[in-house]
Formats: structure tokens, C-alpha cells, sequence
């Protein structure tokens, strides 16, 4: 399944036609919202990562949960809060390895920046699939 549609529609006075109030497209990760009292269709596109892998895996395991959040129109609030849960976990993550990775706070002390930032990155991509297997993969 590629598009997920919700229950509820409006006519389109345009097309003359049914169209979905919610539409989550897994494909582009993209969520239109057609409001049926202004007549205007809104989309919003997801980029990041955590998103993009929680939708995939979400539509593969999970199709009656996004096709709930989907018909409750809470599709949008539901992946925001999941983008900035996931950003800040890994950030806070990172953060707590930079104050104790001896190696980080050497190159910090002696000020290699070069060696510092390739730490930070290193450590980056470990929080990042830390908090993936705990937060987008569920």
C-alpha cells in the first residue's frame, strides 16, 4: 500500500469529486490535508530520516496504526512529535558521550578541532542508531 486515505471526505467543488480529508503518501512522505470548508489542500513533506524510516517501517508492520492516525486526522501532530522526540533524544545522547569520551575531551583540551568534530560525528551516528532501534523501529 502506498497511500494511505482517510474515511472521511468532502467533495471537491472543483472536480466535483470525493476526496480524502487525510492522505498519507508513503512514497514521498508526504501528508495532505484537504480542508472541506476553505476548499484548499495543504501537503507537508517529511525529510528527515527518523520520519521517512518510521513511515516505511510503520506501513510494512504497523498499516492499522497509521491508518488510525490517518483517520483521526492526527497523522501530522503524530510524526512532528516523533521527529523532535528523536532529534532531541540523539542530541541529548551525544552530549552525554562528549562529557565523558576521554578521546573527545583530549582533542577538545588540545584543541584539535579537526579531531574533535570527527569524534562528534562518530559519536553522532552512534546515538543515531541507538536511538532508531528504540524510537523510529517501534
Amino acid at each position: 500500500m502506498k497511500k494511505f486515505k482517510s474515511i472521511q471526505t468532502a467533495i471537491n467543488p472543483k472536480t466535483n469529486k470525493s476526496v480524502p480529508l487525510w492522505l498519507l503518501d508513503i512514497t514521498t512522505n508526504a501528508v495532505t490535508h484537504y480542508d472541506a470548508d476553505t476548499h484548499k489542500e495543504s501537503v507537508k513533506t517529511y525529510h528527515s530520516d527518523s520520519v521517512k524510516y518510521h513511515i516505511s517501517f510503520s506501513a510494512s508492520k504497523y498499516p492499522d496504526r497509521l491508518r488510525k492516525l490517518v483517520n483521526s486526522g492526527q497523522i501530522i501532530v503524530y510524526l512532528d512529535d516523533l521527529e523532535q522526540k528523536v532529534a532531541d533524544a540523539i542530541d541529548r545522547q551525544v552530549q552525554l558521550w562528549k562529557e565523558s569520551d576521554k578521546e573527545y575531551l583530549l582533542a577538545v583540551e588540545n584543541g584539535d578541532i579537526q579531531t574533535a568534530a570527527q569524534l562528534e560525528n562518530c559519536l553522532l551516528f552512534m546515538a543515531r542508531e541507538a536511538v532508531f532501534d528504540c524510537m523510529v523501529y517501534i
